[in-house]
Protein backbone atom coordinates (compact mmCIF):
# COMPACT_ATOMS: atom_id res chain seq x y z
CA UNK A 1 0.00 0.00 0.00
CA UNK A 2 1.60 3.51 -1.06
CA UNK A 3 0.06 6.90 0.40
CA UNK A 4 0.40 8.33 -3.13
CA UNK A 5 -0.55 7.90 -6.43
CA UNK A 6 2.45 10.76 -7.35
CA UNK A 7 4.30 9.27 -10.39
CA UNK A 8 7.84 8.02 -9.93
CA UNK A 9 9.60 11.05 -12.40
CA UNK A 10 7.51 13.48 -10.70
CA UNK A 11 8.76 15.65 -7.44
CA UNK A 12 7.66 14.75 -4.07
CA UNK A 13 7.30 12.67 -1.35
CA UNK A 14 5.99 9.03 -1.55
CA UNK A 15 5.46 6.79 1.96
CA UNK A 16 5.00 3.14 1.51
CA UNK A 17 3.90 0.42 3.98
CA UNK A 18 5.65 -3.25 3.58
CA UNK A 19 3.80 -6.41 3.23
CA UNK A 20 2.10 -7.97 6.31
CA UNK A 21 4.58 -10.54 6.64
CA UNK A 22 7.52 -7.60 6.98
CA UNK A 23 5.97 -5.12 9.61
CA UNK A 24 7.78 -6.67 12.67
CA UNK A 25 11.20 -5.43 11.07
CA UNK A 26 10.24 -3.10 8.20
CA UNK A 27 8.99 0.06 9.63
CA UNK A 28 7.79 1.97 6.16
CA UNK A 29 9.50 2.73 3.01
CA UNK A 30 10.08 6.77 1.50
CA UNK A 31 10.61 7.23 -1.57
CA UNK A 32 11.71 10.79 -2.51
CA UNK A 33 12.45 12.87 -5.56
CA UNK A 34 13.76 16.38 -4.87
CA UNK A 35 14.86 19.57 -6.85
CA UNK A 36 15.18 22.74 -5.00
CA UNK A 37 16.95 25.99 -6.35
CA UNK A 38 19.23 25.88 -3.05
CA UNK A 39 20.67 23.16 -0.40
CA UNK A 40 18.85 21.72 2.47
CA UNK A 41 18.96 20.84 5.74
CA UNK A 42 17.51 18.56 8.06
CA UNK A 43 18.39 17.92 11.76
CA UNK A 44 18.08 13.79 12.39
CA UNK A 45 16.78 13.22 15.93
CA UNK A 46 17.80 9.56 17.67
CA UNK A 47 15.14 6.91 16.75
CA UNK A 48 15.41 3.13 17.34
CA UNK A 49 15.61 3.14 13.83
CA UNK A 50 18.26 2.15 11.93
CA UNK A 51 18.22 3.32 7.90
CA UNK A 52 19.15 2.15 4.79
CA UNK A 53 19.00 5.21 1.98
CA UNK A 54 19.22 4.16 -1.62
CA UNK A 55 20.39 7.43 -4.16
CA UNK A 56 19.45 7.56 -7.47
CA UNK A 57 20.55 10.68 -8.20
CA UNK A 58 22.46 13.33 -5.43
CA UNK A 59 24.08 12.07 -2.67
CA UNK A 60 23.97 13.64 1.25
CA UNK A 61 26.51 14.99 3.39
CA UNK A 62 25.89 14.09 7.33
CA UNK A 63 27.26 15.72 10.59
CA UNK A 64 27.16 14.66 13.83
CA UNK A 65 24.91 17.73 15.54
CA UNK A 66 26.47 18.10 18.82
CA UNK A 67 30.24 16.81 18.43
CA UNK A 68 32.98 18.89 15.85
CA UNK A 69 33.65 15.73 13.74
CA UNK A 70 34.18 16.60 10.25
CA UNK A 71 31.05 16.07 7.78
CA UNK A 72 31.36 12.56 5.63
CA UNK A 73 29.19 12.36 2.32
CA UNK A 74 27.51 9.84 0.81
CA UNK A 75 25.80 8.22 -2.11
CA UNK A 76 23.39 5.34 -0.39
CA UNK A 77 23.79 4.88 3.04
CA UNK A 78 23.18 3.04 5.97
CA UNK A 79 22.61 4.76 9.54
CA UNK A 80 22.52 2.62 13.04
CA UNK A 81 21.67 3.50 15.82
CA UNK A 82 22.96 6.95 17.55
CA UNK A 83 22.49 8.87 20.78
CA UNK A 84 23.19 11.62 19.43
CA UNK A 85 21.54 13.86 16.27
CA UNK A 86 22.80 14.06 12.82
CA UNK A 87 22.60 17.03 10.51
CA UNK A 88 21.94 16.25 6.74
CA UNK A 89 22.60 18.31 3.81
CA UNK A 90 21.85 17.58 -0.13
CA UNK A 91 22.50 20.17 -2.53
CA UNK A 92 18.66 20.66 -3.52
CA UNK A 93 18.28 17.55 -6.21
CA UNK A 94 18.07 14.42 -4.34
CA UNK A 95 15.86 11.27 -5.49
CA UNK A 96 16.11 8.22 -3.79
CA UNK A 97 14.31 6.02 -1.37
CA UNK A 98 14.82 5.19 2.68
CA UNK A 99 14.07 1.82 4.01
CA UNK A 100 13.16 1.99 8.06
CA UNK A 101 14.04 -0.87 10.08
CA UNK A 102 13.79 -1.83 13.17
CA UNK A 103 16.94 -3.09 15.32
CA UNK A 104 15.79 -6.51 15.28
CA UNK A 105 14.94 -6.03 11.65
CA UNK A 106 18.37 -4.98 11.22
CA UNK A 107 20.12 -7.46 12.49
CA UNK A 108 17.70 -10.24 10.71
CA UNK A 109 18.84 -8.75 7.46
CA UNK A 110 22.44 -7.60 7.92
CA UNK A 111 23.85 -10.16 10.82
CA UNK A 112 26.57 -9.21 12.82
CA UNK A 113 27.31 -6.28 10.54
CA UNK A 114 24.29 -4.39 12.49
CA UNK A 115 25.72 -4.42 15.57
CA UNK A 116 29.00 -2.71 14.22
CA UNK A 117 26.30 0.16 12.74
CA UNK A 118 25.74 1.52 16.69
CA UNK A 119 26.56 5.19 16.42
CA UNK A 120 27.85 5.16 12.77
CA UNK A 121 26.90 6.03 9.00
CA UNK A 122 28.67 3.65 7.10
CA UNK A 123 28.11 3.46 2.76
CA UNK A 124 25.29 0.96 2.03
CA UNK A 125 27.94 -1.00 -0.30
CA UNK A 126 29.86 -1.86 2.88
CA UNK A 127 26.89 -3.16 3.97
CA UNK A 128 25.06 -4.85 1.19
CA UNK A 129 27.82 -5.79 -0.45
CA UNK A 130 28.02 -6.43 -4.55
CA UNK A 131 24.10 -7.01 -4.70
CA UNK A 132 23.58 -3.23 -4.03
CA UNK A 133 24.22 -1.75 -7.74
CA UNK A 134 21.91 -4.06 -9.46
CA UNK A 135 19.23 -3.27 -6.63
CA UNK A 136 19.61 0.30 -7.22
CA UNK A 137 19.55 -0.13 -10.96
CA UNK A 138 16.07 -2.17 -10.86
CA UNK A 139 14.93 0.01 -8.65
CA UNK A 140 15.66 3.76 -10.27
CA UNK A 141 14.62 1.82 -13.61
CA UNK A 142 11.40 0.26 -11.74
CA UNK A 143 7.99 2.00 -13.35
CA UNK A 144 5.92 3.06 -10.41
CA UNK A 145 6.49 3.90 -6.79
CA UNK A 146 4.23 0.57 -6.13
CA UNK A 147 6.60 -1.87 -8.08
CA UNK A 148 9.79 -0.01 -6.15
CA UNK A 149 8.20 -0.81 -2.23
CA UNK A 150 7.06 -4.65 -3.63
CA UNK A 151 10.62 -5.13 -5.16
CA UNK A 152 11.98 -4.04 -1.45
CA UNK A 153 9.25 -6.13 0.29
CA UNK A 154 10.95 -9.17 -1.91
CA UNK A 155 14.43 -8.70 -1.60
CA UNK A 156 14.01 -7.70 2.63
CA UNK A 157 11.79 -10.93 2.76
CA UNK A 158 14.41 -12.83 0.79
CA UNK A 159 17.07 -11.37 3.62
CA UNK A 160 14.88 -12.05 6.50
CA UNK A 161 14.14 -15.95 5.56
CA UNK A 162 17.60 -16.63 5.99
CA UNK A 163 18.72 -14.23 8.42
CA UNK A 164 19.78 -15.03 12.38
CA UNK A 165 17.31 -14.46 15.01
CA UNK A 166 18.19 -11.86 17.90
CA UNK A 167 18.58 -13.46 21.44
CA UNK A 168 15.55 -14.50 23.57
CA UNK A 169 17.09 -12.52 26.30
CA UNK A 170 17.79 -9.46 23.89
CA UNK A 171 14.60 -9.68 22.90
CA UNK A 172 13.10 -9.59 26.46
CA UNK A 173 15.24 -7.02 27.82
CA UNK A 174 14.63 -4.53 24.48
CA UNK A 175 10.54 -5.47 25.31
CA UNK A 176 11.28 -3.69 28.36
CA UNK A 177 12.51 -1.28 27.19
CA UNK A 178 10.36 -0.02 24.80
CA UNK A 179 7.34 -1.03 26.96
CA UNK A 180 8.73 1.56 29.20
CA UNK A 181 9.76 4.48 26.96
CA UNK A 182 13.65 3.78 28.90
CA UNK A 183 12.30 3.79 31.80
CA UNK A 184 12.88 0.48 33.53
CA UNK A 185 15.93 0.00 35.81
CA UNK A 186 19.00 -1.26 34.00
CA UNK A 187 19.21 -3.63 36.93
CA UNK A 188 16.09 -5.29 36.48
CA UNK A 189 16.93 -6.10 32.93
CA UNK A 190 20.14 -8.09 34.73
CA UNK A 191 17.97 -9.49 37.02
CA UNK A 192 15.59 -10.40 34.19
CA UNK A 193 18.18 -12.06 32.00
CA UNK A 194 20.61 -13.30 34.80
CA UNK A 195 23.20 -12.03 32.87
CA UNK A 196 25.97 -9.75 34.45
CA UNK A 197 26.26 -5.91 33.66
CA UNK A 198 29.03 -6.19 31.35
CA UNK A 199 27.51 -9.40 29.53
CA UNK A 200 24.33 -7.48 29.15
CA UNK A 201 26.65 -4.86 28.05
CA UNK A 202 27.88 -6.84 25.59
CA UNK A 203 25.36 -8.58 23.95
CA UNK A 204 23.46 -5.35 23.08
CA UNK A 205 26.38 -3.70 21.90
CA UNK A 206 26.27 -6.86 19.46
CA UNK A 207 22.90 -7.14 18.37
CA UNK A 208 21.76 -2.89 18.87
CA UNK A 209 25.25 -1.47 18.23
CA UNK A 210 24.53 0.71 21.98
CA UNK A 211 24.56 0.02 25.34
CA UNK A 212 21.48 -0.33 27.21
CA UNK A 213 21.51 2.85 29.34
CA UNK A 214 22.25 3.97 25.72
CA UNK A 215 19.29 2.34 24.47
CA UNK A 216 17.25 3.67 27.20
CA UNK A 217 17.67 7.36 26.79
CA UNK A 218 16.79 6.75 22.73
CA UNK A 219 14.03 5.22 23.62
CA UNK A 220 13.12 8.22 26.55
CA UNK A 221 13.80 11.19 24.11
CA UNK A 222 11.65 9.66 21.65
CA UNK A 223 9.13 9.51 24.68
CA UNK A 224 9.71 12.95 25.53
CA UNK A 225 9.76 14.25 21.49
CA UNK A 226 6.15 12.59 21.29
CA UNK A 227 5.20 14.71 24.50
CA UNK A 228 6.77 17.71 23.63
CA UNK A 229 4.97 17.74 20.01
CA UNK A 230 1.71 17.17 21.61
CA UNK A 231 2.18 19.41 23.71
CA UNK A 232 2.75 22.28 20.91
CA UNK A 233 -0.61 20.81 19.37
CA UNK A 234 -2.59 21.34 22.48
CA UNK A 235 -4.18 24.94 22.15
CA UNK A 236 -6.98 24.33 24.64
CA UNK A 237 -7.34 21.89 27.52
CA UNK A 238 -5.46 21.63 30.72
CA UNK A 239 -1.78 21.58 29.01
CA UNK A 240 1.02 20.39 31.01
CA UNK A 241 3.57 22.20 32.25
CA UNK A 242 7.29 22.11 31.22
CA UNK A 243 8.12 20.78 34.46
CA UNK A 244 5.18 18.16 34.50
CA UNK A 245 6.82 16.83 31.08
CA UNK A 246 9.92 16.70 32.38
CA UNK A 247 8.64 14.60 35.64
CA UNK A 248 6.19 12.49 33.13
CA UNK A 249 9.31 11.14 30.42
CA UNK A 250 11.90 10.53 33.19
CA UNK A 251 13.64 12.92 34.09
CA UNK A 252 14.16 14.95 37.67
CA UNK A 253 12.79 18.59 36.52
CA UNK A 254 13.30 20.60 33.56
CA UNK A 255 16.90 21.17 33.86
CA UNK A 256 17.88 18.20 33.73
CA UNK A 257 15.08 17.88 30.51
CA UNK A 258 17.05 20.88 28.67
CA UNK A 259 20.31 19.65 29.15
CA UNK A 260 20.37 16.01 28.29
CA UNK A 261 17.96 17.37 24.85
CA UNK A 262 21.02 19.32 24.69
CA UNK A 263 23.52 16.47 24.48
CA UNK A 264 21.64 14.64 22.24
CA UNK A 265 20.07 16.92 19.85
CA UNK A 266 22.35 19.84 19.94
CA UNK A 267 19.39 22.57 20.51
CA UNK A 268 16.92 23.42 23.02
CA UNK A 269 13.54 21.67 23.29
CA UNK A 270 11.96 24.89 21.82
CA UNK A 271 14.73 26.00 19.17
CA UNK A 272 13.87 21.86 17.76
CA UNK A 273 9.90 22.51 17.80
CA UNK A 274 10.21 26.31 16.55
CA UNK A 275 12.18 24.63 13.26
CA UNK A 276 9.63 21.85 13.03
CA UNK A 277 6.84 24.77 13.14
CA UNK A 278 8.05 26.92 10.61
CA UNK A 279 8.78 24.22 8.66
CA UNK A 280 5.44 22.62 8.89
CA UNK A 281 3.73 26.18 7.47
CA UNK A 282 5.95 26.01 4.41
CA UNK A 283 6.84 22.58 3.31
CA UNK A 284 4.39 20.23 1.68
CA UNK A 285 6.60 17.49 2.53
CA UNK A 286 6.42 15.15 6.04
CA UNK A 287 8.66 16.45 8.69
CA UNK A 288 8.94 12.58 9.76
CA UNK A 289 10.83 9.96 8.09
CA UNK A 290 8.63 7.28 9.86
CA UNK A 291 4.88 7.37 11.00
CA UNK A 292 4.51 7.50 14.40
CA UNK A 293 8.05 9.13 15.35
CA UNK A 294 9.37 12.58 15.87
CA UNK A 295 12.13 11.95 13.70
CA UNK A 296 13.19 15.22 11.94
CA UNK A 297 13.05 19.16 11.79
CA UNK A 298 14.01 20.95 8.82
CA UNK A 299 16.80 23.50 9.32
CA UNK A 300 16.04 25.42 5.72
CA UNK A 301 12.54 25.90 4.88
CA UNK A 302 12.67 27.36 1.41
CA UNK A 303 12.69 25.86 -1.70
Amino acid sequence: MIRSTLPPTAPGTVLGVPAAPLRGHVLGYRGYRLALRQPRRRLEVPTDVVTVALAFEGGVRLTDAVSLAPAAAFGSVVAGLRRTATIAEHAGVLYGLAVSLTPEGAFRAFGPLAGELGGQWAEAGDVLGPRLRALTDRLAHAPSWAARFAMLDGYFGALFAYGPDWDPSVHWAWRQLRRSHGLVPIRTLVEGTGWSRRRLELRFREHLGVAPKQAAGILRLQHTLTALAAHQDRHTGDRPTGADLAVRCGYYDQSHLDRTFRTMVGCSPRAFLVSRHTAAAALPEPADRVSGRVTSAVLDAGS
